[in-house]
């Protein structure tokens, strides 16, 4: 093998190293296309859903809808990798039922939007607690949404892999 043929291609942190073939003797039907590549993530964070949140400070536990548009992962996830920087979560509560009364409850099933959204910019190696706080004041207010809010409560330094 001549070593004047050979090229290394970078690819996060690693080499490669490839054969050159000359031009004529590439099928352009089989060469791969051109592809840029991206600069390395600065590192991921996690949002945790497990529900750990104290009842005594009126937070319960809540659903992760989406991140930035996108599913976050299995529905049956409790914990779900997201690159470090800026996030928008839409969040669902899931505030237990004995907390509220009949009527409540039946509007809350009522309900078409029972979504809100939470900005998180999410640093590295930090996995971020989520949950729905019950705000007693407004309570009543179900139809109005304003019973709830979606909150970090709590955040803890931990490897994200």
């Amino acid at each position: 093998m001549n070593l004047s043929a050979l090229y290394c291609l970078p690819l996060l942190g690693m080499a490669f190293v490839v054969s050159a073939q000359p031009a004529s003797q590439v099928d352009p039907a089989s060469a791969p296309a051109a592809t840029s590549v991206a600069p390395a993530v600065a590192g991921c964070g996690r949002i945790s859903v497990f529900d750990v949140a104290p009842r005594s400070k009126d937070l319960y536990r809540a659903r992760l809808m989406n991140v930035d548009g996108e599913l976050p992962g299995p529905t049956s996830a409790r914990s779900f990798r997201v690159s470090a920087g800026k996030h928008t979560l839409e969040v669902a509560e899931a505030i237990d039922d004995n907390q509220f009364t009949g009527m409540q409850l039946r509007q809350r099933v009522q309900q078409s939007d029972r979504y809100k959204t939470i900005e998180l910019d999410v640093q590295p190696n930090t996995t971020y607690l989520l949950a729905a706080h019950l705000i007693e004041a407004n309570r009543s207010d179900i139809i109005g949404q304003t019973y709830w809010e979606p909150v970090i409560y709590q955040h803890n330094s931990e490897a994200c892999k």
